[in-house]
């Protein structure tokens, strides 16, 4: 079962409480890197849940959970006599989904049998599954882009529709425009590593305590990283493996502070999120216009290339997609087709799978995850 389902609004907001009566405990426990996201995460969805919950007006009106259950019933048998959807069916039904999802498992969960019996919500979850089944069925009977992918991902995306989310993410969105008018570093591969080393050995572990601590480091990164990308086709013999791994401390630190109570949790999801977005978008770029550039690439790193240009559309979430900005995803919509046209002129490699079949692949794991 969904953990979205099992864990209904007031054990949410109790463990946000938790969270809160720990946070000072939390300062002096150096847990793994899930441990702080997962916190973080929790607190932030609590506080969600707090500015949202008295604004819900729901579209559908049920008598009681019987009739719930028998609208999401007929919803799952008018899939059934569906065939070959288009890309924009496909994005509309799984829209209309996941609003009738949440307003059904909202209203039966209030009822007074659905933790005293099983029947309720085994009921739900039985119909549930049969509709990701046929939405599985769907998404597969007919050829299917990358463009697809992204759609639904962001059509399926809880926080769509949360005011909180879009009014940080239009605040946060000067800042990273602001970090394309950063020049890189005039420096070649050799400089830019030990650049990148320096910032991340003296960055892993420091204090982050406030929002312009945080976009300091972020505005650094993005400066380092956009130099990196500049010697892309450079690096098939250099193993970064110090650097990834730094990344991870440095992003570890942030995210524990936030857990902590030294940063906003809306905040750091925001802009790390953000930051995710345009450091996946920014590789993508980096990849098409190297191979666009005819550099000499060997077949691993063509092979690797082709994953990088394949990260946009499998590594943003739920949250991600909900702050992706419009200029991302035209940018992405954009590389969705230069990638078929890459395909078709044989600049990716042998090596790779076929872009329609990782698309449905895709498409099947996330909508496995709804």
């Amino acid at each position: 079962m969904n953990s979205y389902y099992t864990t209904n609004y007031m054990s949410t907001l109790k463990l946000y409480s938790k969270i809160k009566c720990n946070q000072k405990k939390q300062k002096e426990n150096n847990g793994n890197h899930t441990r702080y996201i997962w916190l973080l995460f929790a607190t932030f969805v609590a506080i969600l849940i707090l500015a949202s919950c008295a604004s819900d007006k729901p579209t559908y009106q049920f008598n009681d959970s019987d009739n719930a259950l028998s609208v999401y019933h007929t919803f799952l048998s008018d899939l059934r006599g569906k065939k070959g959807l288009t890309g924009d069916e496909l994005v509309s039904t799984v829209s209309a989904w996941m609003e009738l999802r949440d307003i059904v498992y909202n209203f039966i969960s209030k009822d007074t049998t659905f933790r005293a019996h099983t029947n309720l919500p085994t009921a739900f979850f039985f119909v549930h599954d049969s509709i990701r089944t046929e939405m599985n069925r769907l998404a597969v009977e007919q050829d299917r882009s990358l463009k697809d992918v992204l759609r639904v991902k962001k059509a399926g995306s809880m926080y769509n529709k949360e005011e909180e989310i879009r009014t940080a993410c239009v605040s946060a969105q000067p800042f990273f425009a602001h970090l394309d008018s950063l020049a890189v570093y005039k420096a070649d591969k050799t400089q830019t590593l030990a650049i990148y080393r320096k910032f991340l050995d003296q960055m892993g572990d420091g204090e982050v305590r406030t929002l312009d601590d945080l976009k300091g480091i972020i505005s650094a990164e993005d400066r380092i990283f956009r130099t990196f990308l500049t010697h892309i086709n450079e690096y098939a013999d250099v193993s970064l493996t110090d650097i990834t791994k730094g990344t991870e401390r440095l992003c570890r630190n942030i995210y524990g502070n936030a857990a902590n109570g030294d940063l906003d949790a809306r905040e750091v999801m925001v802009y790390m999120s953000m930051r995710t977005n345009r450091r996946l978008a920014l590789n993508a770029t980096a990849c098409v216009e190297s191979i666009n550039r005819r550099d000499r690439l060997t077949d691993a790193q063509r092979h690797a290339y082709f994953w990088m240009m394949l990260q946009p559309y499998i590594g943003i979430d739920d949250f991600g997609m909900a702050v992706l900005t419009s200029g991302q995803e035209q940018l992405l919509m954009g590389y969705a087709d230069e990638l078929q046209r890459m395909e078709k002129t044989h600049k990716l490699g042998e090596r790779n799978m076929n872009i329609s079949e990782t698309s449905h692949l895709l498409l099947k794991l996330y909508i496995s995850t709804l």
